[in-house]
Order: structure tokens, then sequence, then C-alpha cells
């Protein structure tokens, strides 16, 4: 991604029960992965504000949500990035909170597809893709994702 700056970003926001309300990808214009992680968070939370519901936000990136709970800054290439989501936490008062990636699959799934599109993509859930859905499903039935320990994610 360094070399062509080009990432995808995506999420899902979902109600108190896990019923998916949402889902979310799009192109973006970043320079590093974690500059696209903060991109990606400040798309959901403004798609997530319009729905008028407490706010829990899962991240599979430490870094990103050390820098929404701190006081630093980060690299040069995400101020922007955290100033803004410093911003929107006053705003909304969400909460955040780590998910290893293995329990995060429907926003990995939608940060891929992100990477494919020309523009933005919202789908709700009758217009979501088929394996999608089948992450959303499985997630509601309470099915475990296994932790890959060798990191490659696969």
């Amino acid at each position: 991604m360094e070399a062509t700056n080009k990432a995808g970003g995506g999420g899902i926001i979902r109600d108190h029960s896990g019923k998916m309300l949402v889902a979310f990808c799009m192109p973006l214009d970043a320079h590093s992965a974690l500059e696209a992680e903060l991109m990606a968070m400040i798309q959901g939370l403004d798609i997530a504000k319009d729905f008028g519901l407490p706010i829990w936000l899962e991240l599979d990136t430490e870094h990103a949500i050390k820098l929404i709970n701190g006081t630093g800054w980060g690299p040069a290439c995400v101020r922007q990035a955290v100033a803004k989501l410093s911003l929107l936490k006053r705003q909304l008062k969400f909460r955040d909170t780590f998910i290893h990636r293995e329990g995060n699959k429907e926003a990995d799934l939608l940060a891929r597809k992100g990477l494919e599109q020309d523009t933005d993509l919202r789908m709700q859930y009758n217009s979501a893709s088929r394996d999608l859905l089948d992450l959303v499903r499985r997630d509601a039935m309470g099915v475990h994702h296994i932790r890959d320990l060798d990191g490659d994610g696969h």
C-alpha cells in the first residue's frame, strides 16, 4: 500500500442485538495501514451517529485505540485523522475496544472489498453480498473464529 497509497476501508454498523443495520466499504487514499484504519473509523462513526444509538467501536488495531484514547498524535501522516477522531469522540461519546482480527472478519472483508471499489458503497442487509451475510450469520450464532497464531491471516 505504501507504494500506491491505495487502501480499502470498511465496517459494519449493528444494533444492540447484533442485527446488521448497514455495512460500508470504500477506497482510501492513505499513506499507511494505520491511516487507512483511522479513516475507516471516521467514516463508520459518521454513519453510526445517524442512527442515534450508543456507539461501541471494535477495532483490530491497538495502535489506533491508543491514539484516540491518548494524548499523542502519532506519525505526521495520521495527525489529521487523529484530530477528527478526537473531535468525534467528544461529540459522540463512543466506546472503543480491541478485538483480534479473527473476531472482526466482517470489517476485514469489507476493507478488502473497498480496495476494489471506485466509490463508497453502503449496503443494507437485503443488498449485502452473500459472503458478508454468511459472516454476519455466523457471528450472530456465536460461532467462534479460530485465531491464527502464525500471524499471516490464513
